[in-house]
């Protein structure tokens, strides 16, 4: 019987610019990388050793072709696994076709993770294509995915949604009443008397249904342990929430309206995380940097290395 012949090891290129030039021509491949994008993609190679990185590319740059391109050489230069997180299924799937239209395969792995094709989750886990899935499937509780090298964000601006959402416990007074009212008691003591009387009340009272108030459990003598009583007894979704902050429970605090309650860290623990934090490197794509450390509070990162985006004029290279 014949053997199987081995999948051939592409050579790496000193630069992802450099990659792309190497790339099999298709017809409906964008004709060329803009200045700014090969400008990026260089700037990049000089600094791929750094453990969390961030690229500013404005939407409508060409942020996602950057992107796949950074995580191909990734994969093809240190022959391991890579994987490109997007906030939505429906993003993510654009970005297995923009992949393939420059002949640069992927691993679609998106959903539950018991309904991913097989054929995906093996080329992914042998680092034959680059892993494509959600921010969702990166920060939960238990995430199925084996740790890669590089785990690229894209969209990293809304990183503070799609990743504080995943690390806090969030309860709607109209779908969970009972959860409500057992978190209300255990915080009631930080709050004053005519807003708890208000809150407690069937019906809202329009001068309060607006009102938000910000309870610090840590600061309020024995809270802390009322609050994780409280939450440990509620059922599903809460129970898997309430999972992802509760070693951490006494750095979170509570957020109380009539409408609901949420109840979450100021940095979100990603460092428990270890599909997360035993990568190699985590690179963001972002259309803005920020100035006052918004991209390190949304990823619960110290530093971030940042590369603004280049002055070079937009013209194809």
């Amino acid at each position: 019987m014949p053997f199987p012949r081995p999948k051939p090891v592409l050579a790496a290129t000193a630069t992802p610019a450099d990659m792309y030039s190497e790339l099999p021509p298709r017809p409906d491949a964008v004709p060329g990388l803009w200045a700014h994008q090969s400008e990026m993609l260089r700037t990049f190679a000089e600094h791929d050793d750094k453990p969390d990185v961030a690229l500013e590319l404005p939407t409508g740059t060409g942020k996602t072709l950057t992107g796949i391109l950074l995580a191909e050489w990734t994969r093809r230069k240190r022959r391991a696994r890579v994987l490109y997180a997007c906030t939505t299924q429906q993003l993510a799937r654009q970005v297995v076709a923009a992949a393939s239209r420059e002949t640069i395969g992927t691993a679609l792995l998106i959903g539950p993770h018991d309904q991913w094709a097989e054929s995906d989750r093996n080329a992914y886990e042998a680092g034959e294509a680059i892993g494509v899935t959600t921010y969702s499937s990166v920060f939960n509780s238990n995430p199925h995915l084996k740790v890669a090298d590089l785990i690229l964000f894209d969209d990293a601006h809304a990183g503070e949604q799609y990743v504080g959402e995943k690390y806090g416990v969030v309860i709607n007074r109209r779908i969970s009443k009972d959860a409500y009212d057992a978190v209300l008691g255990a915080v009631a003591g930080a709050l004053d008397g005519v807003f708890l009387e208000r809150l407690r009340a069937s019906d809202p009272d329009p001068t309060v249904s607006g009102d938000i108030r910000m309870v610090l459990p840590l600061r309020q003598p024995g809270m802390v342990a009322l609050l994780d009583a409280a939450l440990s007894k509620l059922g599903k979704p809460h129970r898997y929430d309430f999972a992802m902050i509760r070693a951490g429970l006494s750095s979170c605090l509570v957020y109380v309206t009539y409408a609901g309650i949420t109840v979450r860290p100021y940095l979100p623990p990603t460092h428990q995380n270890q599909l997360f934090n035993g990568a190699r490197q985590r690179v963001f794509l972002s259309a803005t940097l920020g100035e006052g450390g918004e991209l390190e509070r949304a990823f619960g990162r110290s530093e971030i290395f940042r590369l603004e985006q280049p002055r070079t004029s937009p013209r194809p290279c």
